[in-house]
């Protein structure tokens, strides 16, 4: 019992919910239907402003054919003090008009449609202007539907218009503030079986009626399996080349940073896909235009003929009345019957006489008036659209000639061009021309690729060319056999390449000779330093011979004798290992314990200078050459021994950092020196360059050569506090 209530109270609450919502939806409908009622008055008015001063200027027709028939849903009729002498569309069906005050706004209730009326006096005219609000048909189908016109039809369809207030209505005022007319929140229902029944005794009307389903076909399915199936294998290949499109155009974004193979190809397909979508809308449009016309043809070859028959029929008439109208409905009927043809026919005045199909002029369907195109133009025969609800269909307006050719009415016979019967036509292109629409595309990305490659392969050969490039190699130049501008930039390269290649040779030429230069001056300032004392004292020995001052002096001379060849010697040696330059070989060396070692042979030094070492002992692998990587520590040290050399509190540091990085391994050489001077750091590594006097300049070079050849590297810091190397080496990886 319990659930029972849960479940009503829910039930009531959705109603209520439910009810307020459509309210809301109701309320904000009729806001916007009283907002564009006003809008719409106010250009109404404006164009009756227009009407009115051509009719007291007595402006010709076509003056106000020129003004009132801008806008197909706001309809001017013209009176004088007898008839009406012009309307501006023949869509609305009318009976008898009443004048129903002047200046003024009204609900105005017409055969096929409710609107709003307006009488304005101007001298001895009366214009009625109209804006429709709904259609109003006695009968709906999916053609004729009671729909909002525009530009209100963006009102709910199942909204009502009524004349009567209620407090379940919303009422629409004029922009004055009087009442115009109701908006209802739902339209009865008609009951359309005997509408449906009387709209199909006619013939083209019926035809349409009967098989309105296809006025919804969509433009973009083809009645054909044919053209269906090519339309969407087409469109399909369109969108997956728009989005691969799309996507290489953001992913480089840009066309500039594409590749050249890649542009070129986009560049290619875009003016293909362009081409061949200008080609299939102008054909589309052509075959349905030229459809069009053949049925403008075939229409006005069939009014001829009828105009011929009646002609006949009504040989010696002189007029046509109303008198005449039952007999000439029976003719008419019968011609209809045998040519599958509706026919109507008007008097002069554009009034209808007679027609073979009643039932849709009898229910105000259609209008009584013929349409003013044809009545008030200067053609004879004119072919013109009228529409029936938002359908447009044609319509053939010929004079009604007598024997003597007379024109003593006009016949109009109305024919639709229906939706499907264009897209028949249309398929059957389509069945033709997207094959090879198809086929081109797709060999048009076979040949655009191609293409593509094809341009930017020697391009791509010359950059391949260029990375690769190594001075002296035999594979230098680029081949391109063909003469075009490709060829003249291989031509180029190739000029180039021959030209860097003598420049670097001439440049290595010059360095070799430079270096020799400076070797040999390097070699001749080292051996001349020791020569002049080792002179000096050979001399001195000279002249003491047989003194008492020769033993003396004898053992003296030879020590110091001694000591500067062995300088030579060393300095020999130096330049023998720096022009030797043996190849580094790499390999996994224990650089702790190769540390360790030469650390405990330079702390045995002749100034007794500190080497202290934070650092395992071994167990450290590197990749380095086994035998030279300990001449790289000495240099070092002995630098750093040599820069500490007469101060009293000297200290060296060697840090090795095993966790310096995942590649490599730090090894660090600190000393408390005066450091190396600004000027002369960006030359320290340089070959024969020092700045002690008795130095040669070759142990950085050698060692910096030495690392950077087991893929390590060697950098320093230096201020007036003292001076760091550090050393990295690559560790082995797993």
């Amino acid at each position: 019992m319990k659930n029972m209530r849960k479940l009503v109270h829910f039930i009531y609450f959705v109603a209520l919910v439910t009810s307020l919502s459509a309210c809301h939806s109701f309320q904000a409908d009729s806001k916007r239907l009283q907002r564009q009622v006003t809008e719409r008055e106010a250009y109404a008015e404006q164009q009756i402003d227009r009407i009115s001063a051509a009719l007291l200027h007595h402006a010709p027709i076509d003056t106000l054919r020129t003004i009132a028939e801008r806008d197909e849903n706001l309809l001017f009729y013209v009176f004088d003090a007898t008839r009406l002498l012009y309307w501006s569309d023949n869509w609305l069906s009318s009976g008898e008009v009443l004048v129903n005050g002047y200046d003024k706004w009204h609900y105005g209730r017409f055969r096929n449609a409710h609107a709003l009326v307006r009488w304005t006096r101007v001298e001895e005219y009366n214009v009625m202007t109209v804006i429709p609000i709904r259609y109003d048909y006695p009968l709906e189908t999916r053609l004729m539907r009671n729909r909002f016109v525009a530009p209100f039809n963006n009102m709910p369809e199942k909204r009502g218009v009524t004349r009567f207030r209620r407090d379940d209505y919303a009422p629409i005022y004029s922009a004055d503030g009087d009442y115009l007319f109701s908006l209802m929140p739902e339209a009865e229902p008609l009951d359309n079986t005997d509408g449906y029944a009387m709209a199909s005794q006619s013939l083209s009307f019926r035809t349409l009626l009967e098989a309105d389903e296809r006025i919804d076909t969509p433009w973009w399915k083809p009645d054909g399996l044919h053209g269906r199936v090519y339309f969407r294998l087409c469109i399909a290949l369109f969108v997956i080349l728009s989005v691969i499109g799309i996507w290489v155009l953001i992913r480089n974004r840009g066309i500039r940073n594409m590749r050249l193979s890649t542009r070129i190809m986009y560049v290619i397909l875009i003016c293909v896909l362009s081409v061949f979508i200008y080609m299939f809308v102008m054909s589309v449009r052509y075959v349905r235009t030229n459809f069009e016309e053949r049925q403008r043809e075939q229409l006005l070859t069939r009014s001829e003929y009828i105009q011929s028959y009646l002609r006949s029929l009504y040989y010696w008439d002189m007029s046509l009345t109303t008198a005449q109208s039952h007999g000439l409905s029976i003719d008419l009927h019968d011609l209809g019957i045998d040519l599958n043809q509706d026919i109507h026919v008007y008097s002069l005045s554009g009034e209808l006489i007679a027609t073979s199909s009643t039932t849709l002029f009898q229910n105000g369907v259609l209008s009584l008036r013929m349409a003013p195109e044809a009545l008030f133009s200067d053609n004879h025969s004119v072919i013109c659209y009228e529409h029936l609800a938002t359908h447009p269909y044609l319509v053939a307006y010929v004079p009604f000639y007598n024997g003597s050719f007379v024109p003593i009415g006009y016949i109009a016979m109305p024919y639709f061009l229906s939706e499907q019967t264009r897209w028949r036509e249309v398929d059957k292109l389509l069945a033709r021309l997207l094959p090879p629409y198809i086929l081109v595309l797709l060999l048009a990305i076979i040949f655009s690729f191609a293409a593509a490659r094809s341009m930017s392969a020697p391009i791509q050969l010359l950059t391949d060319k260029m990375r690769r490039f190594e001075i002296g190699a035999k594979d230098n130049h680029v081949s391109y056999p063909y003469h075009d501008e490709v060829g003249d930039l291989v031509e180029r390269y190739n000029l180039l390449v021959d030209r860097v290649e003598k420049s670097a040779e001439q440049l290595a030429k010059a360095e070799r000779e430079g270096a020799w230069q400076t070797m040999a001056r390097q070699i001749a300032h080292e051996i001349n330093n020791p020569l002049t004392p080792m002179k000096l004292s050979v001399q001195k020995l000279q002249r003491l011979h047989g003194s008492e001052q020769f033993d003396a002096y004898f053992d003296k001379a030879t020590r110091m004798l001694v000591g500067e060849i062995d300088n030579l010697s060393h300095i020999a040696q130096s330049f023998s290992t720096f022009a030797k330059q043996p190849e580094v070989i790499s390999s996994e060396v224990d650089v702790a314990q190769k540390l360790s070692d030469v650390i405990t042979l330079q702390r045995s030094n002749d100034q007794n200078i500190p080497i202290r070492y934070v650092g395992p002992d071994s167990g450290i692998m590197v990749y380095a050459d086994r035998e030279q990587i300990g001449q790289v520590f000495v240099n070092i040290l002995r630098n750093a021994i040599q820069a500490l050399e007469g101060r009293p509190d000297a200290d060296i540091i060697v840090m090795l950092n095993a966790l310096y990085s995942d590649r490599e391994i730090q090894i660090s050489f600190s000393d408390n020196g005066p450091g190396i001077p600004e000027d002369v750091q960006p030359r320290i590594f340089r070959p024969s360059f020092t700045t002690k006097s008795n130095g040669n300049g070759l142990g950085l070079a050698i060692s910096k050569r030495i690392i950077e050849g087991t893929g390590g590297r060697i950098t320093f810091e230096s201020n007036d506090k003292g001076t760091t190397f550090y050393v990295f080496l690559q560790k082995p990886q797993a």
